[in-house]
């Protein structure tokens, strides 16, 4: 009889475990290596956190975002939460952030001082499409010359050839582009230009997560775990 009551006990334990643990859908709009960088954060938040799994998957923004607010998905990395809750009204952003954007000139001229928009207007300027806050910000500057094109990898072509003198794109991203295409003589130009951070975004229903989340990210925050991630990508 005692054998069985063990055996009934350990039969609730696995199955109060199976119902109390879940999956966590997270998705992305941002592409390597930013979306490298969340992965290797979210891969840790996993670790730290008994409670549930976190699957990790970088999709189209807008698609990404929707999925998300409709339910489907349950969460979104990472968003600045008073621009998309205006659109998104199921999102809830968790309240540390453990990335901060960054969108970084880039130039030939090693020696080249920005402080401001104001003063692009003497030069030729590039920037990508789909990279909605760059291109008003620099269309607003009235540049002598403005280029769009489709890909940061286009951008740095440009500036390493001498097309145009100056190209503006995140941070992280221009880094990526600089190695992965031996990008020669193109640098950033310190400081950024534009410095904003971002929130992991939660569909409402896991509102009750939010305080679990504030914590383990403060934790890796305060033990060096975020600024160690992050080194990996500069």
């Amino acid at each position: 009889m005692i054998i069985i009551r063990l055996f009934v006990f350990h039969l609730l334990l696995i199955f109060s475990h199976v119902v109390n643990s879940e999956d966590l859908y997270i998705s992305t709009g941002f592409t390597p290596p930013v979306s490298d960088y969340y992965n290797e954060v979210l891969k840790e938040i996993d670790r730290r956190l008994d409670d549930f799994t976190i699957q990790f998957e970088v999709l189209p923004a807008e698609r990404s975002l929707a999925l998300v607010n409709n339910g489907i998905n349950d969460g979104e990395c990472c968003r600045i939460p008073a621009v998309v809750t205006k659109n998104y009204t199921n999102l809830v952003p968790v309240q540390n952030s453990f990335f901060t954007t960054r969108f970084s000139f880039f130039s030939k001229d090693a020696d080249l001082k920005i402080n401001s928009f104001d003063q692009l207007k003497p030069y030729s300027v590039v920037v990508p499409k789909g990279w909605k806050l760059v291109v008003n910000k620099v269309t607003e500057a009235e540049p002598r010359e403005l280029f769009v094109v489709t890909a940061p990898e286009q951008l740095f072509r440009m500036l390493e050839e001498g097309r145009v003198d100056i190209g503006m794109v995140g941070y992280l991203s221009g880094l990526h582009v600089i190695k992965e295409h031996d990008i020669k003589g193109v640098s950033a130009v310190d400081p950024p230009m534009i410095e904003k951070d971002l929130f992991l975004m939660l569909h409402r229903k896991h509102e009750s997560l939010i305080p679990m989340f504030d914590n383990v990210i403060k934790e890796m925050i305060n033990d060096g775990t975020i600024d160690k991630i992050y080194s990996k990508f500069q």
